[in-house]
């Protein structure tokens, strides 16, 4: 009788323990959160329509620049660079809805039931959206080699394959910085539209300040994102400009980020 007891009271405890989704043993990876929310940013109408206004934008840009440049400035580099710039500005807007989804959607309920570790989830999408954004970038560059190959073909272009490594690190680095504060806009404000706004808006602050007052265009070298991004566009980072870079990522990335983080762990579940 006794032996019974234990076996079912044992079997109840196992059978609990598959149920605790908080349990280290039954518990989501982490791999496969990021998983999960990498299919969420394109697999939605959303994200289908701002991945596939990306795509033209990149491709016009490439075809503008193929058919208005000079023969000598059609390589592989000029047209990646040129695709860069759509990318730069749109994909930071999918981290935005990434970060977004469970609230605007109202599936915040199911998601931090299936893992309640909210924080977790915010990561697994910070993550996945910087690997779509080198997904993109890796697609960028495939599109610029074709169209390098189009321009040597029609337009007896260069069609250099020639690569300048750090100007394509840089806007690397670059992308996955703005998806970074597309995603930690998104966990601040938990509104779609108003952290779009935002996102576009208020770094764009700086620059009309500066032009008012003139006193303001030394702070701007260390706080405005969009200036001290730019040399590492171009490739032409180095000494001081690392310093201005990191003080100016962590006010429009890290003082965000931790916000929502911090917002989204407390914040009630309807």
């Amino acid at each position: 009788m006794s032996s019974s007891n234990t076996t079912a009271t044992t079997s109840a405890s196992a059978a609990g323990r598959v149920l605790l989704p908080s349990d280290p043993g039954t518990a989501v990876s982490f791999v496969r959160l990021c998983r999960v929310e990498l299919r969420k940013q394109v697999d939605t109408r959303a994200g289908i329509w701002l991945l596939g206004i990306i795509a033209l934008v990149n491709v016009g840009l490439i075809a503008l620049l193929l058919f208005t440049a000079e023969p000598l400035g059609l390589t592989w580099g000029s047209l990646t660079s040129a695709a860069s710039l759509g990318q730069m500005l749109l994909l930071p807007l999918i981290g935005i809805m990434a970060a977004t989804s469970e609230w605007s959607q109202r599936t915040a309920l199911t998601t931090f039931a299936l893992e309640p570790r909210r924080t977790r989830v915010n990561l697994a999408k910070l993550v996945s959206a910087g690997v779509l954004g080198l997904g993109v970038m890796v697609v960028a560059l495939a599109a610029a080699a074709v169209f390098n190959i189009a321009g040597l073909l029609w337009r007896d272009g260069d069609g250099s394959w020639a690569m300048d490594w750090p100007v394509l690190t840089g806007m690397v680095l670059a992308l996955i910085l703005l998806v970074a504060q597309g995603v930690a806009f998104g966990l601040a404000f938990l509104s779609t539209p108003v952290a779009i706004v935002a996102y576009l808006v208020l770094p764009s602050v700086w620059p009309i300040l500066t032009l008012m007052i003139s006193s303001l265009q030394g702070p701007a070298k260390w706080l405005d994102i969009n200036e001290t991004l730019f040399p590492l566009m171009t490739g032409e980072m180095a000494g001081i400009g690392w310093a201005r870079l990191a003080v100016s990522v962590g006010i429009w990335v890290g003082l965000p980020l931790a916000f929502g983080l911090w917002r989204t762990a407390r914040r009630d579940v309807a």
